[in-house]
């Protein structure tokens, strides 16, 4: 680099830290693979994708990582219960999530849904849900840049002390015959 009252050789430099892991399994417990459950049903009842990388679990994003898996659908497409359980929480989150779905399922593991369509959602809390069942429509509310259900699975419970997410890309694909 050759020195001047232009370019005194000098520059800027900028660090950007790499997104904090995904939660881990608490020590001594597995990481899950198929639900004690069973099979499920996939949550979105039409047309999907899984998408590229940046829809997988533990893909970087600004200052955290990816907890679910993307699956992208038509806006309005209808999202399923994978299993019966009750619905712990359905609310509307306009920085992030956007209209969701919680789902404590009998197979002891928490479900999320996210980014449904405004209004869409067909559960309230505490009511129980069959498997199978209509909880709300892919959409794209909160963050997301187009239409598509951000799934998450986690065990212990979703965002309760011990809890964590898990990939559950095998499982989607398991249900799904992918």
């Amino acid at each position: 680099m050759r020195r001047s009252a232009k370019r005194p050789g000098r520059a800027v430099i900028v660090v950007i830290r790499p997104p904090a892991p995904a939660p881990a399994p608490p020590a001594g417990l597995p990481a899950p693979g198929v639900s004690p459950g069973g099979p499920g049903v996939f949550p979105v009842a039409g047309a999907f994708d899984f998408g590229g990388p940046d829809a997988r679990f533990g893909a970087g994003r600004t200052g955290h990582v990816h907890e679910g898996q993307d699956i992208m659908a038509a806006s309005g497409t209808p999202v399923v219960a994978p299993y019966a359980g009750t619905v712990s929480s359905a609310s509307y989150q306009s920085g992030g999530a956007g209209e969701y779905v919680v789902l404590d399922a009998v197979d002891g593991r928490d479900y999320f849904f996210a980014h449904c369509v405004r209004g869409s959602t067909a559960v309230r809390e505490r009511q129980a849900v069959a498997r199978g069942q209509h909880l709300c429509a892919v959409g794209a509310t909160g963050t997301a840049s187009g239409p598509h259900l951000h799934f998450e699975i986690w065990n212990v419970g979703w965002r309760v002390p011990g809890g964590y997410p898990v990939d559950p890309l095998a499982e989607l694909r398991a249900w799904s015959g992918r």
